[in-house]
């Protein structure tokens, strides 16, 4: 079985690369699903243009810590086509589900060579990290964007602009 595999260090030159929203659906705010808010972009790379991604952003619309943001690479394989290169999730209000507690504190899954290469089903659920990065949703997004290089986020996402409540007074 011929199997995509990207190295940990094409993994993270992707994730770096400045990029660029070409498009966001819906244009304006976000679509209502439930008890979920989301919204979808195209990104391009400013480097190199065959180069694309996406990005999925969904928020709980009751928890609203409850969020996850995610980069997916294009490929050009027709057996993968996409690959979720990071997701960064605030907490799920659980803290049983796994022994370190990830569900319940804002964290970060990231795609490696070896999850690609094991032929896991869900990939990145192995390698993540608790992090203090963010705490909640407009943080996260301004992390995120910062973190995979979009360059034009604050176009997008105004209220990424919103600083930490407690930034230079501590």
């Amino acid at each position: 079985m011929n199997q995509y595999v990207l190295t940990d260090q094409q993994i993270q030159t992707l994730i770096s690369l400045p990029k660029t929203i070409v498009n966001k659906e819906p244009a304006d705010g976000y679509q209502q699903e439930q008890f979920q808010r989301r919204c979808s972009l195209e990104l391009a790379s400013e480097w190199d243009d065959t180069e694309r991604f996406s990005v999925f952003v969904r928020q709980h619309t009751e928890f609203i810590e409850n969020f996850t943001l995610g980069l997916r690479y294009q490929t050009n394989d027709h057996s993968v086509r996409t690959i979720t290169l990071v997701r960064y999730n605030g907490a799920h209000g659980e803290t049983s589900r796994q022994a370190d507690g990830h569900y319940a504190a804002p964290h970060i899954h990231r795609i490696t060579q070896a999850e690609m290469e094991s032929g896991s089903s869900f990939p990145q659920e192995k390698y993540r990290e608790i992090t203090a990065k963010y705490t909640v949703f407009n943080e996260a997004l301004a992390v995120f964007f910062g973190d995979i290089g979009v360059v034009n986020y604050t176009d997008y996402f105004p209220e990424a602009l919103q600083g930490r409540l407690f930034d230079g007074y501590c």
